[in-house]
């Protein structure tokens, strides 16, 4: 008999074990862990789960309600009981001890106050199949309870955890100024593999030369705005109505171009110092919205410098992040930038960002701070 619980002992150890190492699901450090109990999700307030040396360990309390166990705690001991078995453990001794004696080698620990048990150990013991999927970061325990099989309940998981992620980035919203050029065709499938929207503040010589490239940037939902016809200070700013005839020519090229217009303008080299109230009113009244940015580039300055710029980007948007910011990024429609944009695409969303192009709707970014 002796013989008999030392080799089921074993067993449950090498269960216990093999299990441990199927989590290869979590192989991402700082990935966040998911666990599920037959079709059901868990959440979990206090602990996390979490995975160390190969091992998913989770906070009892909250194992054991998903897995219908009675959990009785005495000190440095907590007795987990079923409708068939039971099993207590010696948190400090780090052990497993069953209803006849027999105790088991157990790693635990504390974290916030939780006591913490590897996730295998749970199933083994109490009788679940524990499987983990290479497309999912998630574990799930099975008891013959579940409705839905493997392939179902990853569909669902995978689209619901992919809806999470994307509702907990960032707004981060890229701006191009002075196209659209021969390389904005380039520009969009750039865009279109990271699944990045941005917003366009182009010249009407550039939306008269490339209208499929404009009818694109509509049809893929990037937002439109005006940057003027001319780029220069002298035409541009001569008076408030040079200025806004300029925008109004460049809003009427983009309705020929591709059936619609804009209300958002950005004026050449910003709208500080020279688009003063003066401007800013006729501009107002006309229906526009002045947008600079609060992040630059300075991609002009660094084209064969790649990797200044995109050190200096990442960090101004890390100073924006810490102070609750939404980034605004000026970055230009020309060769040298988007031979960067992958990179730079991959950098900001390594920062937890996504890609939102600009809304006609919301208050304005300048630097006179004009909300109109």
């Amino acid at each position: 008999m002796r013989t008999k619980l030392v080799f089921l002992s074993l067993a449950l150890i090498l269960v216990y074990l093999f299990a441990g190492h199927s989590s290869s699901a979590f192989a991402r450090s700082g990935q966040k862990l998911y666990i599920a109990v037959n079709d059901q999700r868990l959440s979990f307030a206090d602990a996390q789960p979490e995975k160390r040396a190969s091992t998913v360990f989770v906070p009892v309390r909250d194992m054991a309600a998903a897995m219908n166990l009675k959990v009785e705690a005495a000190g440095p001991k907590v007795r987990l009981s079923g409708k068939t078995k039971s099993v207590t453990l010696l948190v400090k001794e780090n052990k497993a001890v069953k209803p006849g004696g027999q105790r088991i080698e157990l790693w635990l620990f504390v974290q916030n106050g939780r006591l913490m048990v590897p996730l295998s150990f749970l199933a083994a013991y109490f009788g679940y199949e524990l499987a983990s999927y290479p497309e999912l970061p998630m574990m799930r325990m099975t008891n013959g309870g579940a409705k839905l099989d493997g392939g179902e309940f990853v569909q669902r998981e995978k689209a619901r955890i992919e809806q999470e992620e994307a509702a907990r980035k960032l707004p981060i919203y890229l701006t191009f100024d002075d196209g659209p050029t021969a390389h904005t065709m380039e520009l969009l499938d750039i865009l279109d593999e990271h699944g990045a929207k941005a917003t366009f503040f182009m010249l009407g010589p550039g939306i008269s030369g490339y209208p499929e490239a404009v009818k694109r940037m509509a049809a893929e939902g990037h937002q439109l705005g005006l940057h003027g016809v001319t780029h220069d200070v002298k035409k541009f700013y001569k008076t408030p109505q040079t200025a806004l005839n300029e925008m109004n020519e460049a809003n009427s090229r983009l309705k020929k171009a591709a059936n619609v217009t804009t209300t958002l303008i950005r004026t050449p080299y910003g709208s500080k110092p020279y688009f003063t109230k003066e401007y800013r009113d006729a501009a107002a009244k006309a229906g526009y919205h002045l947008w600079d940015w609060n992040v630059d580039t300075d991609d002009w300055m660094y084209k064969k410098q790649p990797d200044k710029l995109l050190g200096k980007l990442v960090q101004d948007v890390r100073a924006l992040k810490k102070k609750g910011t939404a980034p605004v990024v000026l970055l230009h429609d020309r060769s040298a930038t988007i031979a960067l944009l992958p990179r730079i695409l991959d950098a900001l969303e390594d920062e937890g960002y996504k890609f939102v192009a600009i809304d006609e709707q919301m208050k304005p970014l300048n630097f006179w701070q004009d909300r109109r």
